[in-house]
């Protein structure tokens, strides 16, 4: 099985080198998205809302690169850092992924890699042949 690099990232702070998502046969397998967009602009500080849709962003983006859309997404895995943004969290990422209800997990977490991001979404998408 061959697997496809999306969008590689060159080691900054991180250890090593890791793509944003890697397309292995028909499953695409996407990093966590923070509110933080893929050109490297930074999140909106203290907004929940602003940085899921941003994630949210990120995620249609990677799946458009990839040659598939958002309901080709079968999992999501929300880590967010606040009970308190659970609802409006929910409510962004039911704009976006609503219609085609993925199967989904939450968790509250103490904190990311950076102390600016609020919530950040891991999805994992199968892309469906353009006959089926």
């Amino acid at each position: 099985m061959t697997h496809k690099r999306i969008r590689r990232v060159v080691p900054t702070a991180a250890t090593g080198s890791y793509s944003k998502a890697v397309l292995a046969g028909d499953t695409l397998y996407m990093s966590g998205q923070t509110g933080a967009g893929l050109d490297g602009s930074p999140p909106a500080p203290g907004d929940p809302i602003t940085q899921t849709r941003q994630a949210c962003e990120n995620i249609q983006t990677l799946l458009t690169e990839a040659g598939g859309d958002l309901s080709d997404t079968v999992k999501l895995t929300v880590y967010i850092t606040a009970r308190e943004h659970r609802a409006p969290v929910y409510e962004v990422i039911a704009e976006y992924f609503g219609p085609h209800a993925p199967a989904s997990t939450g968790l509250i977490v103490s904190g990311f890699a950076s102390p600016d991001f609020l919530v950040e979404i891991d999805a994992t998408a199968v892309l469906r042949r353009k006959s089926d």
